[in-house]
């Protein structure tokens, strides 16, 4: 199969586009609801979806207690707390700074997996993690982190240094977990952060009825960003591989941005694309992308030509 057929690369868009515009629905969504309630509302929203996709598709959930308790973990840890730290985090700063943090995610799978998975990781690699981990520093400002002031700006990107390696702590357990459809195990993680955020959300939603605004994007950040996104996610790594979906890091901030300057008036300095191109360029090293680019270009120059013969 072409890896960059039509086909992969209108999905691997698609799911820029979702990923890419949570930031902004979630931004929506704080008009009206505070950072529990949003973050909570949209786990949810997005269980409760989930849920009905996979009794829909027939996967239903989980059979055995070991995989209840993996979904647990992962629902709990890898869902459940991230989604709520970041509507604290949007309350600060912008949608694109949030989005450029949250693209670290693969810079701290590569350190868990050097912890917990006790995996080989290769001197190139670890360039490409410092070299991404200066770019978040860059990010945050030094003079800030020398000065040891905590400013907002430094709180708000301490929430999204946690959401990213919890997010990335995700990864690391689907790793170990044992093997399971993917459909099942989003249902079964999402039901189970939807029961624990249940009273969060009733304890912190508005007493007044929210604005349609607030709604839509509440709905919006739990069925499009969440749900639909993380479902066609599963779908390309089946279709092509996890390295090639990964691509999809490197293009959500720059959706995250477009919608932040159109939509929310943000702006963006040269400071924050500096600090994207660095995380960018760390990720890009250490995830080998120039290998596998190759190979793909190979591969899809070999295919080329075998097919050219055939006609």
């Amino acid at each position: 199969m072409n890896t960059f057929s039509a086909t992969n690369v209108v999905l691997l868009l698609i799911i820029a586009l979702c990923f890419g515009s949570t930031f902004l629905f979630i931004s929506l969504s704080l008009s009206d609801f505070n950072p529990l309630s949003s973050g909570s509302g949209r786990i949810i929203v997005a269980g409760t979806f989930s849920l009905f996709f996979t009794f829909a598709s027939g996967q239903g959930l989980p059979k055995t207690l070991k995989l209840w308790l993996y979904s647990s973990a992962y629902g709990i840890f890898c869902l459940g707390l991230p989604f709520i730290l970041i509507p604290f985090a949007l309350k600060t700063i912008t949608t694109g700074e949030v989005a450029i943090y949250l693209s670290s995610i693969p810079l701290f799978i590569l350190l868990l997996a050097r912890i917990v998975l006790k995996e080989r990781v290769t001197k190139k690699k670890w360039i490409g993690f410092f070299l991404g981990f200066s770019g978040l520093i860059l990010l945050i400002g030094p003079d800030s982190i020398l000065s040891g002031r905590m400013t907002e700006n430094i709180s708000a990107a301490a929430l999204c240094i946690m959401a990213s390696i919890l997010l990335a702590a995700g990864g690391i357990i689907i790793q170990m977990m044992p093997k399971v459809s993917p459909v099942a195990l989003t249902g079964s993680s999402l039901l189970i952060a939807s029961i624990i955020m249940l009273p969060v959300f009733f304890m912190t939603s508005p007493n007044l009825s929210p604005e349609p605004v607030s709604l839509l994007g509440l709905f919006a950040a739990g069925i499009f960003s969440t749900f639909l996104g993380s479902t066609i996610r599963f779908a390309l790594i089946k279709r092509t591989s996890a390295v090639f979906t990964s691509i999809n890091g490197f293009l959500a901030p720059i959706v995250a941005s477009i919608f932040g300057i159109t939509l929310l008036d943000e702006k963006i300095t040269i400071g924050i694309i500096l600090s994207y191109i660095v995380i960018a360029s760390g990720i890009f090293i250490a995830q080998n992308m120039d290998v596998f680019l190759m190979n793909v270009i190979k591969k899809n120059t070999l295919l080329a030509k075998s097919n050219k013969i055939d006609d």
